[in-house]
């Protein structure tokens, strides 16, 4: 009986000292999207899109344009002339393509570099965070089903950005 009694008694124990570890979580992607430098970095991004976006806007508009001036002159072109039209129109529509494609990749490419110089700096700050508040294990928010509030460091972390990046000078770089 004394037994079973020490058995449960240092089973509960087990429990209580894992009850103990200092676990939290934060959503990082909310840090890069809210913090001081990640609304800069967004707004630089922005900018870029748009002058993209612009950009194809100009070529679609070109590409619509020669498309209604084929169909428009269809019936007066000779054979000879239309296929040289269509041909042209194929190539405009090929140029605009590949165009896309390049900026698509340069937009994604020019995000990631973004997010990784936020991470970049995110990175020490978290660390200290961690050492100096004795946390065991962080968690990123996105594989947290549910947690109680208290558990979110994310806007503590947010403030220390912030304040890291004011220190630094960062937002003013570029």
């Amino acid at each position: 009986m004394k037994a079973i009694f020490f058995f449960i008694f240092f089973l509960f124990q087990i429990n209580y000292v894992y009850a103990n570890d200092n676990v939290v979580y934060l959503d990082v992607q909310f840090i890069i999207e809210n913090s001081d430098i990640g609304i800069f970095y967004k707004k630089k991004f922005k900018t870029t899109q748009d002058k993209i976006k612009s950009e194809i806007i100009k070529k679609e508009k070109t590409i619509k344009e020669t498309e209604i001036d084929i169909e428009s002159k269809k019936n007066i072109l000779n054979k000879d002339e239309l296929n040289k039209s269509l041909k042209n129109l194929e190539g405009l529509i090929s140029d605009y393509r590949i165009y896309r494609n390049e900026k698509r990749k340069l937009v994604l490419n020019e995000k990631k570099k973004y997010n990784s110089k936020i991470l970049q700096i995110l990175n020490p700050i978290l660390t200290e965070f961690v050492e100096k508040n004795g946390i065991d294990l962080v968690l990123d928010k996105k594989n947290i089903l549910v947690g109680a509030k208290i558990l979110d460091i994310t806007n503590n972390l947010t403030l220390l950005l912030n304040e890291e990046t004011k220190k630094l000078n960062l937002i003013d770089e570029n």
